[in-house]
């Protein structure tokens, strides 16, 4: 409003100011138009010498006439331009900001009071009921009811959120009600979902083309579900008994795994912890364990696309945002790889080729076979409730570890404004995720204390009404569409514990300050001040209330295993540092593997450093001329001549994982990679049948006249045949191994063989579950090959090494090793510009993964370019 009239006295002030100069001209000049028609011979005259006697006082009145209307035209134009873009939104008026948060503080405080005034009806569970199912050893959550206050029921529209519309041209919320929600009358609840964000939509008579409005959870409400058989009713939690709740303490050490529990290997603490109050206690009166089962076995509220794992439920846009994070992981693997001389490549960075972790594998897998499209994921502060909302039922504390994997999987480097971050304190992360303790990284931040959690909140909040102040707008989104060069502000999702913030006053308010600014508060446990989300132990959320209609979501469920070893990956793909290996990294194991003392290494790593490798001589001549099996590019099997059936899918595949396990594989194993849908006895027998059709085709394309050639099996184990089969990434392993012991002749000639096999990328254009830590490990021979050759050819022949490496960049993009010995070529070659190319090449790469080159490879290329320049 203070805009508005600062815009009405400039307006008004300028149109004064237009208005009288004509009237200044007309009193001291007359009229601008002459009092007769002048001629030809007249104007001809004037234009000659406009400055003559008797021509200089119509001059001087036209001159100002002129000046005058050009001014006129640019004021106009400019109003004209300022109308246009002027947001109307912006009339809307709003109570100045200390005003809403006082009176957000007396309608909290009322709401309190009235609530605590009235006394909530108790149902006593049967007592009986509570031995019907002896209690878990490894689970202590107390289970919560759904409990809130008709004050809270009336003020909150289902927020929650799964999908979104655009509206067009001619819409209204009554027709987008009646096509998206099955029913018309439900436009009030898409009114109350999206006034926040568009306060010009007139209460709901109102909307604009272009505006996004977000849709409640469930799009049209299903049939009542009738009430289960043995279902016990539990009791609605009182307002004030989140008051008596313990505060989480520090859990003790994990002891033996309960059967039908996830476990870890030692070293690694990912089991629940077993201390009473190490999890977080969600409420006051928990129902019986008799309950809990019938819970359990109710029917879920989740679609068959969401992955179920044990323990924990993964919804399908969380899976995908999993695997776009496993992807980066990869990416940052390559970007730090650096070659060291002198040290075998089985002892150098082993981590960065381990696979992994279990879960995000599964991720991984269900994002690859889903059957329906990945939904959208909404941002949280559209899923849920702003100004805090609290957590409880028996899947409280796997929902607040699902939001914290869910906040920081979401966005892209692309997209800095949708990459969330999570802050929460030492003592609420400690009750959620045990020991040992998590470390923090840029998007994940750890405060000692919610005080100190509630400062940093407060620093981000009053940043961010201070950018909608200078902007004269409501919420970030419109701040986003509407100067897209404005600063990133990532969604914040803060997590605490009811212990903590319900004797907060601080926390109370501060709470209360967050809406449209795109934070999202969750307290575990019951939170009297706001809304209360009851979680089922299956991830089915719903708002507090007693209607079983009443709108539910789905909200990612995770164990303390999963979400550790999910925090694993993501902090790798955030900031490119290697991680303790986590505890499900590695894949089914071999028997073989099982001894190495490079366990987790791609088996064709192990192999090829170890004594018992095959050794493959290049140059040998043959009896009989071998098939030719190339995996490196597309896989394929060359010069097929005699006439039989073709080669299967799965059987290729097969042929791709037998060249990266030259000592073979089991059955079993060969099943759990390639069918780990299947069951046993069916995955052996595909296993059986595509070894099969992989030895026929092999023959197909080879001379050996052997019975069982190309493809043997060998106390139970599939291996391929050196014998008769030529693959070319065994070559490029011997090739490497002998390079790293010739002379120097020899030396060359080998790496440049080695050069010109490795072309491409192991099994190009495969998406093979198993393939990428085997692809990445004939990456770096690849890349070691270059580098290598490169080193003997930058003295003698820079041009040659600056082309080669050249190439190599082109096959690994992110590898900064590649672009810095570029550089020094370029420095061999005089090329000043070359290297300033290279360094604006990698500074674009490495904006994929959010980084910056290294400072040491700033360094460089200024020296380089310095030292060049000084000649």
């Amino acid at each position: 409003m203070i805009r508005l009239m600062a815009a009405i006295r400039t307006t008004v002030a300028v149109m004064a100011l237009l208005a009288a100069v004509p009237l200044l001209l007309a009193a001291i000049g007359g009229s601008p138009l002459p009092d007769r028609t002048p001629s030809s011979v007249e104007i001809q005259n004037w234009l000659d010498d406009p400055m003559q006697p008797q021509y200089v006082a119509a001059t001087v009145k036209a001159a100002a006439w002129v000046i005058w209307a050009l001014l006129a035209a640019a004021v106009l134009g400019v109003m004209w331009v300022r109308v246009r873009r002027w947001r109307w939104a912006r009339l809307a008026i709003y109570l100045p900001g200390p005003v809403q948060g006082l009176a957000a503080t007396l309608l909290g405080a009322a709401t309190v009071t009235t609530a605590v005034g009235v006394p909530q009806p108790h149902t006593a569970a049967p007592a009986a009921a509570q031995d019907t199912v002896p209690p878990s050893p490894t689970t202590t959550v107390d289970v919560a009811t759904v409990s809130s206050t008709a004050q809270h029921h009336s003020q909150l529209s289902p927020e929650r959120a799964s999908s979104t519309v655009t509206v067009r041209h001619g819409d209204t919320l009554w027709d987008i009600a009646a096509e998206r929600l099955g029913s018309a009358h439900r436009w009030k609840q898409l009114y109350r979902l999206n006034t926040d964000r568009y306060p010009g939509m007139r209460g709901g008579d109102h909307i604009e083309p272009g505006w996004t409005l977000t849709l409640p959870a469930r799009a049209a409400k299903s049939a009542p579900t009738p009430a289960r058989p043995g279902t016990v009713t539990p009791n609605p939690a009182p307002p004030d008994a989140a008051s008596t709740i313990p505060p989480p303490s520090r859990p003790a050490a994990p002891q033996a795994p309960h059967p039908g529990t996830t476990t870890s290997p030692a070293g690694h603490s990912a089991t629940a912890p077993t201390n009473p109050h190490a999890e977080l206690d969600n409420s006051a009166n928990a129902p019986s364990s008799a309950a809990n089962a019938n819970e359990t076995g109710s029917d879920r509220h989740r679609t068959s696309n969401d992955l179920v794992l044990p323990g924990s439920v993964i919804p399908q846009a969380l899976a995908a945002a999993i695997t776009a994070t496993a992807a980066l992981v990869w990416i940052q693997r390559r970007r730090r790889y650096r070659y060291h001389p002198g040290i075998r490549d089985d002892q150098q960075n082993l981590h960065d080729v381990q696979p992994l972790p279990a879960p995000v594998r599964a991720a991984q897998r269900h994002t690859r076979h889903a059957t329906a499209p990945t939904p959208p994921q909404p941002p949280l502060h559209q899923v849920l409730p702003s100004g805090g909302v609290g957590l409880i039922g028996p899947g409280a504390n796997d929902a607040a570890r699902g939001l914290i994997i869910t906040a920081l999987t979401a966005g892209a480097p692309t997209d800095p404004d949708q990459r969330a971050e999570v802050v929460t304190d030492r003592q609420t992360l400690a009750a959620l995720m045990g020991d040992p303790p998590v470390t923090g990284w840029p998007r994940l931040h750890i405060a000692e204390s919610l005080d100190q959690a509630l400062t940093l909140i407060e620093t981000h909040l009053l940043h961010r009404a201070r950018v909608l102040d200078e902007h004269g707008l409501a919420d970030l989104d419109t701040v986003r569409m509407a100067d897209p060069s404005e600063e990133a502000l990532p969604p914040l999702l803060l997590i605490t514990d009811a212990g903590q913030a319900i004797h907060s006053t601080r926390a109370r308010i501060t709470f209360g300050l967050t809406r449209r600014l795109d934070v999202t508060v969750v307290v575990v446990g019951h939170w009297p001040h706001g809304p209360a989300i009851g979680v089922s132990p299956d991830g089915e959320a719903r708002l507090g209330s007693e209607d079983a209609d009443a709108d539910t979501t789905q909200l990612a469920v995770l164990d303390v295993a999963t979400t550790r070893d999910l925090l694993t990956t993501v902090r790798e793909a955030h900031t490119g540092e290697p991680s303790s290996v986590s505890s499900s990294t590695s894949g089914p194991a071999t028997s073989a593997d099982s001894a190495s003392a490079t366990e987790g290494v791609p088996e064709v790593l192990a192999n090829a450093s170890s004594s018992a490798s095959t050794t493959i001589d290049t140059a040998a001549p043959t009896v009989t001329e071998r098939a030719r099996l190339r995996v490196l590019g597309s896989p394929h099997i060359e010069d097929i001549t005699a006439d039989g059936r073709p080669l299967r899918a799965k059987a290729l595949e097969m042929a791709v994982f037998l060249a990266v396990h030259p000592d073979g594989a089991s059955t079993r194993d060969i099943g759990e990679y390639l069918e780990p849908d299947a069951r046993i006895s069916q995955a052996d027998q595909r296993v059986h049948t595509n070894a099969s059709n992989l030895r026929h085709v092999l023959g197909r394309a080879g001379t050996a006249e052997t019975k069982n050639a190309y493809v043997i099996k060998s106390a139970g184990r599939y291996r391929l045949d050196p014998a008769t089969v030529d693959v070319d990434v065994w070559t490029l392993r011997e090739l490497m191994r002998s390079a790293s012991i010739a002379t120097q002749a020899r030396r060359r000639e080998l790496l440049t063989a080695a050069c010109d096999l490795y072309t491409a990328p192991l099994a190009e254009g495969q998406d093979y579950e198993w393939v990428q830590p085997h692809r990445e490990t004939v990456r770096r021979w690849g890349t070691e090959a270059h580098l290598m050759l490169a080193d003997d050819l930058l003295d003698d022949d820079p041009q040659a090494a600056s082309g080669l490496l050249d190439k190599a960049i082109n096959l690994d993009r992110y590898n900064e090793a590649l672009y810095t010995k570029a550089m020094l070529a370029r420095h061999a070659l005089g090329d000043a510009d070359g290297i300033r190319t290279l360094l604006r090449a990698l500074t674009k790469a490495l904006a994929d993964l959010d980084a910056e080159p290294q400072e040491d490879t700033i360094e460089l290329a200024q020296k380089l370019r310095n030292s060049l320049d000084d000649k």
